[in-house]
């Protein structure tokens, strides 16, 4: 840059002595000084077309290199996706193909089946409608502007769960101030509220409980769900937010879980501007809290 104004004005310089020759009409003087300014004005156009061509290089190797890390990306996915959705489908086939043989003639082996078929292809349906969430969060920007009550979400979402709850004898404590009020897409909010509180309960224990909390100052929006479950281990804690990633597998044992919930959450916060952090330990429970900007409204 220092240099193209260093040219600038060595080539104003030649430009008003080329002038100040004209007015003297000095032949060899006039020559002399349209050299000069033909000379600047080149120099100049190289570096200008220089510039311009690094620029160009600059940014081409950008888009290139994003669009080899998306590219990266969707392969990975699809690949995930497919072995996650080829499990269920596989289990399910067998089943069927074992039936339709005439192979099991005991009503109870029957059954047992049946119960297994209904319950893998419930896994696909929870699976391929979190596929679903999980790309219009990522690649639909949420532009709708909806006053949110916090409170009335969670309350909602509670009944919602309320079956699970009941199942595991988790109890929930929504502590937040029925004042706190944000804008922004409502749907959004409520799929990362309700990936939160039930990850709280699936990965409680028995008679568990789950606390979900909202504070706020000038500057921020803290909503934070915690439970007393069985926690994250430390070196999963950088990577629980991917796609389809899957801790040891005592803990994914213990719940039938997409992999995805989590990746959720993390691009609807994104939707408010809002960050994730995770603190967790393995049996003493987690806390998952969203950090969002004050454009909050209290009542």
């Amino acid at each position: 840059m220092k240099i193209r104004y260093l040219t600038l004005w060595i080539f104003t310089c030649a430009l008003l002595i080329c002038v100040y020759v004209l007015l003297k009409r000095e032949p060899v003087l006039m020559c002399v000084g349209i050299l000069i300014v033909v000379g600047i004005s080149f120099k100049i156009s190289y570096e200008v077309m220089a510039s311009f061509r690094r620029s160009v290089e600059e940014r081409a190797k950008s888009i290139l290199e994003e669009t080899k890390k998306i590219q990266n990306m969707r392969s990975e996915f699809v690949a995930n996706a497919s072995h996650e959705l080829k499990t269920p489908l596989t289990s399910i086939s067998g089943f069927i193909e074992t039936l339709q043989s005439g192979a099991v003639e005991d009503e109870e082996t029957r059954n047992k089946f049946i119960n297994i078929m209904a319950e893998e292809t419930d896994r696909l349906k929870r699976l391929i409608n979190d596929i679903l969430v999980l790309s219009d969060v990522e690649n639909t920007e949420a532009n709708v502007e909806e006053e949110i009550n916090v409170k009335e979400v969670v309350e909602r979402i509670t009944e919602v769960l309320k079956p699970i709850l009941e199942e595991k004898g988790v109890s929930i404590f929504n502590e937040v101030s029925a004042s706190i009020k944000l804008n922004g897409s409502l749907d959004r909010f409520k799929q990362m509220m309700l990936n939160l509180i039930e990850n709280g309960i699936k990965y409680n224990e028995i008679n568990g409980h789950v606390w979900i909390d909202g504070v706020e100052n000038d500057s921020e929006l803290r909503i934070s769900v915690k439970d007393d479950g069985i926690g994250i281990g430390e070196k999963d804690l950088s990577r629980i937010t991917e796609r389809f990633y899957r801790v040891d597998k005592s803990r994914s044992n213990l719940v039938d879980g997409t992999g995805l919930g989590l990746s959720i959450v993390k691009h609807a916060a994104a939707d408010f501007n809002g960050n994730l952090i995770i603190n967790s330990k393995v049996g003493e429970g987690s806390e998952f809290i969203i950090i969002i900007p004050q454009n909050i409204k209290t009542l």
